[in-house]
């Protein structure tokens, strides 16, 4: 079987390609470089059975790239590594929240409107403390506490500030005549200047001092560890505060049901923050990508007619790539897209 590698994750700052590499020859499998930034990348990609290209986190650019050509690889009936479905959830807390609502998995309380009146009316009746979000970030950046109804509105006000009169009179005087000459750099800027969307993510507090972090890495397989607060802090993601668990210890309802989440929808692998609300187990935020980090290798657990078993170390190249295969011999390595 080939293996198609996308070469853009040679200029990758963490070693994904190697870590890659060394799974197709655990696995016996043959790898082959796909170029994907030139002209015949389609082509190229023809030749492979299967294609895996882990973005870099935070580059909105190869984002862009990777979701426009993963659905038309799929299309050739070529499975993918992460698939389009994963790829469309990712780094979109929106997306996430909807998408999870919609399908009857568990999340916190969560208000999402891109309406500034029926935002300012729900911060009106709120029950504080409330958390914010914006829709893209890792490690708990762009995450607020809201401890009251003043700081709530001072935050929607900038959220949906109107363009001042100077910046109206900037785009009409000197922007447009620019760009009706054709000035392509500013084109490429101008459009996208305003592309982040206005809208309100308003979020139920949990109180607790840590999550819990279950990715599953194929059918039956979890990585769980315990995610504890930074100091004097209500955020746990990209604290560093790990801390490992025994399976007696393990919150095997949560296991569960992160593994029927990724089998429901064919995630190949999905790490997901679960927290314990007043209402029981509630997915926080879901992401297909996490960092290559030897953490998840030494908290694996397998799902068993017995419950869970702690599981020796497996590189995280070969976990990505063994739920790959399993997926397609299932038959499920394509997903039914977007809400089957």
């Amino acid at each position: 079987m080939i293996i198609g590698l996308s070469d853009r994750m040679r200029r990758k700052p963490a070693d994904w390609r190697g870590e890659f590499e060394r799974a197709f020859g655990a696995l016996g499998l043959e790898a082959r470089s796909v170029p994907v930034d030139h002209q015949g990348w389609m082509e190229a990609v023809r030749a492979v059975d299967a294609f895996v290209w882990r973005p870099t986190m935070g580059d909105p650019s190869e984002m862009a790239e990777i979701r426009t050509k993963i659905p038309l690889i799929e299309a050739m009936g070529i499975p993918c590594f992460p698939n389009s479905l994963m790829l469309w959830l990712y780094d979109d807390k929106i997306r996430e929240t909807f998408f999870l609502k919609a399908h009857g998995h568990p999340v916190p309380e969560t208000f999402v409107s891109f309406s500034e009146e029926e935002s300012r009316s729900y911060l009106e009746g709120a029950t504080y403390p409330l958390i914010a979000k914006t829709h893209m970030g890792a490690s708990a950046s762009g995450v607020v506490r809201l401890d009251g109804r003043g700081q709530a509105m001072r935050l929607l006000e900038g959220v949906f500030r109107r363009e001042s009169l100077w910046e109206r009179a900037l785009g009409r005087f000197h922007y447009l005549p620019r760009l009706a000459k054709g000035d392509f750099l500013l084109a490429r800027k101008y459009r996208y200047q305003n592309a982040c969307p206005r809208y309100s993510y308003l979020q139920e507090f949990i109180h607790t001092d840590s999550d819990w972090r279950i990715t599953t890495l194929g059918t039956d397989l979890v990585s769980v560890f315990v995610r504890r607060n930074r100091p004097h802090d209500f955020r746990a993601s990209g604290s560093g505060l790990w801390e490992m668990v025994e399976p007696a210890d393990l919150p095997a309802e949560a296991c569960d049901l992160a593994l029927e989440v990724s089998r429901r929808h064919g995630f190949t692998s999905m790490a997901y923050d679960f927290m314990k609300g007043p209402k029981g187990w509630v997915i926080g935020e879901i992401s297909m990508t996490f960092v290559l980090n030897e953490v998840y290798t030494r908290t694996l657990f397998r799902r068993t007619p017995g419950g869970y078993v702690k599981e020796s170390p497996i590189p995280i190249g070969v976990m990505h790539l063994s739920a790959l295969l399993e997926a397609m011999k299932a038959g499920t390595a394509i997903p039914r897209w977007p809400m089957a």
